[in-house]
């Protein structure tokens, strides 16, 4: 199947896993990038020009004439070859840009948005006829369905075993991880008051450095000063006792990607407790959930001391992850909807009274 595949590809980026995983499924890929080139993997400088020149892009695209230009780009890689499907991997196209690219190419144009519903933004797709929408949160998929003019199903996130699997080596390859807790992740407000209640114990934290205007207080010493990516942060992931992964509060019934990645990676972790979190993973024998500060404390101290307890979770979580949670079980899912075989993931049964 000859697939386009529009997004960001940037060393761990939505849209990298998904074009490699189809590749290693054996369609053929094409990529396009919209709006800037960010530089990810670079330090606190990049960094920073990353967050000035995303401003300046993000000004300047409203200007019409300016977009169209930008957006040309596209229509010349969808001349490049006929296409079936194009993957939109978050909200880039506007409306009428859609449209066009369904009429250019007469592929099945999808949706797959990987983030929270606080980063739902302008939403241009609510207007955008895409074949199908998928979003990883089903709080999303309850409140749209029956909404748009599109079909919208359930689709979680996952974890890429070409990249996010550690085979165990030498036991000098996770020395520099080793601590009681760890986790990866953007430095913002919530992440640093969560973790400055974790101030007693041996915690790394892994990604970007926090805003200049953040007051990280006793998180700052926790930061280890860059991101873990693909393999280092399955070895972060896997040396660290415990990975406690504190879901961001826009999270409202779904998980986050590092809840695979963990479990993909053979870590141990706590996680925020969230409606839709035991149709992913067995609660208790796959991962433990905790709600609240008190209850994470309590299990922390409780699992830090019960080293086989750890272990035998993280390996069911492991052996979960890799039979349901990976990108290619994902994308088969994607494709089988598109073809009307299926209707995306199931939706958990959460009880929400009457819509």
């Amino acid at each position: 199947m000859n697939i386009l595949v529009i997004g960001k590809f940037y060393t761990e980026g939505f849209a990298l896993h998904i074009a490699e995983t189809l590749m290693t499924m054996g369609h053929t890929v094409q990529r396009f990038e919209p709006g800037f080139r960010s530089n990810r993997s670079g330090g606190r400088l990049w960094h920073r020009v990353d967050q000035v020149w995303g401003a300046f892009h993000t000004a300047t695209d409203a200007v019409p004439s300016v977009r169209a230009w930008r957006i040309g780009a596209l229509w010349k890689v969808a001349e490049q070859g006929p296409l079936e499907v194009v993957i939109v991997c978050h909200d880039f196209l506007l409306p009428a840009e859609v449209a066009e690219l369904k009429e250019h190419t007469g592929a099945l144009v999808t949706l797959w948005f990987p983030d929270a519903a606080v980063n739902l933004g302008r939403a241009y797709f609510m207007n955008a006829l895409y074949e199908v929408l998928f979003f990883k949160d089903p709080y999303i998929v309850h409140i749209l369905d029956g909404v748009l003019g599109s079909p919208v199903y359930y689709l979680p996130e996952c974890f890429n075993p070409a990249r996010h699997s550690f085979s165990a080596g030498d036991a000098e390859d996770l020395e520099g991880y080793r601590c009681e807790i760890t986790t990866a992740g953007n430095q913002h407000s919530y992440r640093t008051a969560f973790f400055k209640h974790l101030a007693t114990y041996d915690v790394k934290l892994w990604g970007p450095p926090a805003p200049l205007w953040l007051d990280t207080g006793p998180v700052k010493k926790m930061y280890q000063g860059r991101s873990v990516l693909n393999e280092d942060k399955a070895r972060a992931f896997r040396a660290a006792k415990i990975v406690v992964n504190n879901l961001h509060f826009g999270e409202v019934w779904g998980v986050n990607v590092r809840t695979f990645e963990t479990a993909g990676a053979g870590g141990f972790q706590l996680v925020d407790w969230r409606p839709g979190l035991g149709q992913l993973f067995e609660d208790g024998k796959e991962l433990i959930s905790f709600k609240g500060i008190k209850d994470l404390k309590h299990k922390i101290d409780y699992y830090l001391a019960h080293d086989d307890e750890r272990l035998e979770i993280a390996q069911a979580g492991m052996v979960r992850a890799e039979r349901e949670h990976t990108y290619s079980h994902r994308l088969n899912l994607l494709l089988e909807t598109l073809s009307g075989r299926a209707r995306g993931f199931e939706m958990p049964e959460i009880s929400y009274g009457s819509k």
